[in-house]
C-alpha cells in the first residue's frame, strides 16, 4: 500500500503501472520511488516479497541489485583518478599484468591498450558470456558462471576471466561486459585492500547505506526478498529463495567470498536513493563529498566513440536506440527524442539483471528508483512504463 502521507494524485499513474504489473503476474512485487530536488514525493509498494508466505513488499525490503552495483564501483574507481593515482587514459595493465598478455578471439594479440577509460565504458574488448549461440568466445565465459563463483575470491575469479580470450580489440566494439569487475580488482590493487572493505568504508557506510553489502546478515534475512522468473508458461516460478541464496550465508551455510563490482551488492530503495542524490548533487551528499562536480559530470557524459553507437545494450528497454551513450559506468540520454522512453538530454542511469533500475535527471533534478526481483530482466517494459509514468506526472 502506499503511505497516506506521500500520496500524490499527480503519480496515480506511477501506482497504477505497478499494480497493473503485479495483477498481470509480471512482477511478484514492486516498489516505486521518485525523488525531485532532493525530496521524495512519492513512494508506494505492492505486491509480494515472497509470494508462498504472503510477505508483502515493503519500504525496508532488501533486493538484489545485481548490476546496480557497477555505478558505486566506477565512483570508487574514478576517486583514485581524482587522487591522481592513475588516469582514465593509463594502462590498467599497470597495476594488473595480465591485461597486457590477453589475445582476442580469432584475432590475436592486443593491437591496443585496456585502459580505465575503456573498462569504464565497456569498450575494452570483454565479454560476458550472455550470447554463446552469437559469440563463441561466449562459451567460455560461460563456463566459468556455471561452476559458481559466490564461493572464489576476486583474485581468485580474475585469474580465471583473465586466461580467457577478448571477444574483440580494445576500443573497436561496446560490448557489456565483466569489465567493470575488472574495475573492482583495480580498485583493490590501487588501494591496497579488498575491493569490499574499500567500498563500505569509503562510499557505503559514509553515505549511511545501512542495508547495502555484499551479503545479508542473520538479523536482516527475514527482509529480503525471494528472487522469481517466469516458467515456460509465462508464470512466476520460485528462482532463489532466502534459505537458499549465496546471499544469505547464515541460511545456505556457504560463505561469500567474493566481492564483485559488476553485480555483488543488495540494497534498498531508501539506501540506493542517498547514492544516487550523492550523483544528482555533483558528487556530495550531507556536507560530505565524494567526487567532485566536474568528475560526476564527465562520467555521466557520452564517452564512446560515435562510431560504435548505438549501443547493443541500454539498460532501459530492449533493442538498439541511437539516442544513448555511454559515460563512466552510466548509460546516458543524448537525444531524448531518439530513445526507447521518456527523459531528459543527460539523464544517467543503469539498472539490474533482476529488473531492478534507477535514472537520475538533473534537468529535472529528479531521482526514479524501481525495486522488483524478476530475473531476466527486460522481459517486461517496465523500466520504459515506469519512466513513461514518472515524466507523464511531472510534465503534465
Amino acid at each position: 500500500m502506499s503511505p497516506a502521507a506521500t500520496e500524490s494524485a499527480d503519480f496515480a499513474g506511477v501506482e497504477a503501472f505497478a499494480e497493473r504489473y503485479v495483477a498481470e503476474g509480471k512482477s511478484a512485487g514492486m516498489l516505486t520511488l521518485v525523488s525531485r530536488h532532493g525530496e521524495v514525493v512519492h513512494r508506494h509498494w505492492t505486491g509480494y516479497a515472497d509470494i508462498e508466505s504472503r510477505m508483502p513488499i515493503g519500504e525496508d525490503t532488501i533486493f538484489r541489485i545485481y548490476s546496480m552495483t557497477k555505478p558505486l564501483t566506477s565512483v570508487a574507481l574514478m576517486q583514485f583518478v581524482e587522487r591522481g593515482q592513475c588516469a582514465l587514459d593509463d594502462p590498467a595493465s599497470r597495476w594488473i599484468p595480465a591485461l597486457g598478455k590477453l589475445e582476442v578471439y580469432d584475432d590475436g594479440p592486443l593491437q591496443g591498450e585496456i585502459t580505465i577509460r575503456r573498462l569504464l565504458t565497456h569498450t575494452a574488448g570483454f565479454s560476458y558470456g550472455f550470447e554463446p549461440d552469437k559469440y563463441a568466445v561466449d562459451k567460455l565465459y560461460a563456463a566459468i558462471w556455471q561452476q559458481g563463483i559466490q564461493h572464489r575470491s576476486l583474485e581468485d575469479l580474475m585469474g580465471s576471466l583473465l586466461e580467457l580470450p577478448l571477444l574483440a580489440q580494445p576500443g573497436a566494439l561496446w560490448h557489456y561486459s565483466i569489465a567493470t569487475d575488472v574495475c573492482g580488482y583495480l580498485v583493490e590493487k590501487l588501494a591496497d585492500m579488498p575491493f569490499g572493505d574499500y567500498l563500505r568504508s569509503r562510499i557505503i557506510e559514509p553515505l549511511g547505506m545501512v542495508d547495502t553489502d555484499f551479503e545479508v546478515s542473520a538479523e536482516r534475512a527475514g527482509r529480503f526478498a525471494t528472487l522469481y522468473g517466469p516458467n515456460e508458461q509465462g508464470s512466476l516460478t520460485t528462482l532463489e529463495t532466502p534459505e537458499r541464496s549465496p546471499f544469505v550465508p547464515s541460511l545456505s551455510g556457504v560463505p561469500v567470498r567474493l566481492h564483485s563490482g559488476g553485480g555483488g551488492l543488495v540494497s534498498t530503495a531508501p539506501d540506493y536513493l542517498r547514492f544516487a542524490q550523492m550523483m544528482l548533487n555533483g558528487g556530495e551528499l550531507d556536507g560530505r563529498r565524494y567526487l567532485a562536480p566536474e568528475t560526476v559530470a564527465l562520467m555521466t557524459s557520452n564517452q564512446v566513440d560515435e562510431r560504435l553507437l548505438p549501443l547493443a545494450f541500454n539498460g532501459v528497454a530492449a533493442g538498439e536506440y541511437p539516442g544513448y551513450g555511454f559515460g563512466l559506468g552510466y548509460c546516458v540520454t543524448i537525444d531524448p527524442s531518439r530513445t526507447a522512453a521518456a527523459g531528459s538530454r543527460g539523464d544517467f542511469g543503469w539498472g539490474g539483471m533482476a529488473d531492478t533500475y534507477c535514472w537520475i535527471d538533473p534537468a529535472e533534478q529528479l531521482i526514479g528508483i524501481l525495486m522488483q526481483q524478476h530475473l531476466p530482466s527486460l522481459v517486461h517494459a517496465g523500466r520504459k512504463d515506469f519512466r513513461d509514468a514518472v515524466y507523464a506526472a511531472i510534465r503534465d
